[in-house]
C-alpha cells in the first residue's frame, strides 16, 4: 500500500491500531470523509450501469464474499439511498470501503480514550463540474474550509450555493482551530462523536447533525471486508 511502514525505528507503532495513541489523548479531533471519495482518481467508473455490473464491482471490492453476501450489502445500501443510481451506490459503497472505514475506525478509537472530543463530519454536497459525474470527490471539501471557492471554480462551479456552505464550514474550523470546538452560530449545535450515539454533521446545502448516518449498512460493509 502507498502509506507509512511500521519499522519499529522511524514509525515504532501504527498510530491508531489496537488504540488511538497516548500522545494526542487530550488533543480534540475533527475527522471525517467525502461521500464519494473515489471519484477523484483517474480511470473511475462514472457512466451509468446496470445491475449485473454493480454487483461484479461490488464483489471485487469485497474479494471472496459469496453473491448472496454482496447482494445483501447491495440491498442494504439500496435501501439507505433508495434515489440514488447504481453508480452512484458504487462510488459510496467503494468510498466507504476505503476512504470512510478508516475514519469511522479512527473516530471509535479516539472517543474510547475519553481523553478530548472527536467531531465526525460528512460531506455529500454534490460539485456540478464535469455534468455533475465527479459528484462529492476527494478534496472538493478543502474550498469550503478554506472559504475560497472562486478560487476553486474548477472543483466547486459557480453557484451562488457554495457561498454559505462555505461560510458554514470555515466558521467551523476556524472556532475548532480557536478552541477545539467546532460550534458557531450557523451551524446547529455540534456534539461529539461517541458511542453508541456517534453524531455526525452532514455538509451539504442543509446541515444537520444525525445520529450514526448510514452506520447499519456501512458496518455490513465492513464486516465483509473483514470477512474476505
Amino acid at each position: 500500500m502507498f502509506a507509512p511502514v511500521v519499522d519499529g525505528r522511524s514509525l515504532p507503532t501504527d498510530p491508531f491500531d489496537p488504540v488511538a495513541p497516548r500522545l494526542s489523548e487530550h488533543v480534540p479531533l475533527l475527522i471525517g470523509t467525502v461521500e464519494t471519495e473515489v471519484t477523484f482518481f483517474p480511470g473511475q467508473m462514472l457512466d451509468p450501469m446496470d445491475a449485473q455490473q454493480l454487483h461484479a464491482r461490488i464483489k471485487r471490492i469485497l474479494m471472496h464474499a459469496s453473491d448472496a453476501d454482496v447482494d445483501r450489502v447491495i440491498d442494504a445500501y439500496r435501501a439507505g439511498r433508495p434515489h440514488d443510481s447504481n453508480t452512484d451506490l458504487y462510488l459510496i459503497m467503494a468510498s466507504d470501503a476505503t476512504f470512510r472505514a478508516g475514519v469511522v475506525l479512527e473516530a471509535e478509537r479516539k472517543a474510547a480514550q475519553h481523553g478530548a472530543p472527536v467531531y465526525q463530519y460528512y460531506f455529500t454536497w454534490r460539485s456540478p463540474v464535469r455534468g455533475g459525474k465527479l459528484r462529492s470527490f476527494h478534496t472538493v471539501e478543502i474550498p469550503f474550509v478554506f472559504d475560497n471557492v472562486d478560487a476553486a471554480q474548477s472543483m466547486t462551479g459557480t453557484g451562488h450555493d457554495r457561498y454559505l456552505l462555505a461560510s458554514r464550514m470555515s466558521g467551523a474550523w476556524t472556532a475548532f482551530a480557536r478552541s477545539g470546538n467546532p460550534n458557531h452560530s450557523l451551524l446547529p449545535s455540534w456534539t461529539p462523536f461517541d458511542d453508541p450515539r456517534r453524531a455526525t454533521m452532514i455538509f451539504n446545502d442543509e446541515c444537520r447533525l444525525v445520529d450514526d448516518p448510514y452506520g447499519a449498512e456501512q458496518r455490513l460493509l465492513r464486516s465483509l471486508q473483514a470477512r474476505a
